[in-house]
């Protein structure tokens, strides 16, 4: 094995931590505007992204594990939360949220509920959407 002839050492030199003021100054917490007039408005540009934790009911229903998983995230208030992989159609698709029926929407509410409560409002949900045609064992 090529090993190089000197050993590079090198040694970081501890950084400044920024003040709180200088942090928020960051364009990482500068509000942004989406859409194609800006209508739609983050306050920060944190985003959490799409997770499949897998604790929705085998129908697709919201259930208490979910809205628990998302409040934890709303209560840190980034700017955004993507809500998992979220199915169209109304197949079998395992433990994942549905929205393709009206009688999914009491739970996506109180989920959307859950999160404005635990963010004051600061945050804003988002759907990731996917679409089963079906779902097979590679051979």
């Amino acid at each position: 094995m090529w090993r190089p002839a000197e050993r590079i050492k090198y040694v970081a030199e501890p950084g400044r931590w920024p003040t709180r003021e200088e942090a928020r100054q960051s364009r990482l917490f500068q509000p942004l505007a989406l859409g194609r007039n800006g209508q739609c408005r983050l306050n920060e540009r944190t985003w959490v992204p799409a997770m499949v934790p897998w604790r929705a009911t085998e129908d697709g229903i919201v259930t208490p594990d979910i809205l628990d998983w998302y409040r934890r995230f709303a209560e840190g208030r980034p700017g955004a939360i993507v809500v998992e992989a979220t199915g169209i159609r109304d197949i079998p698709s395992g433990p994942l949220l549905r929205i393709g029926h009206d009688r999914f929407l009491p739970g996506l509410r109180t989920l959307t509920e859950t999160v404005r409560k635990a963010s004051g409002g600061y945050t804003r949900l988002f759907i990731q959407v996917i679409d089963f045609l079906s779902i097979r064992r590679r051979p």
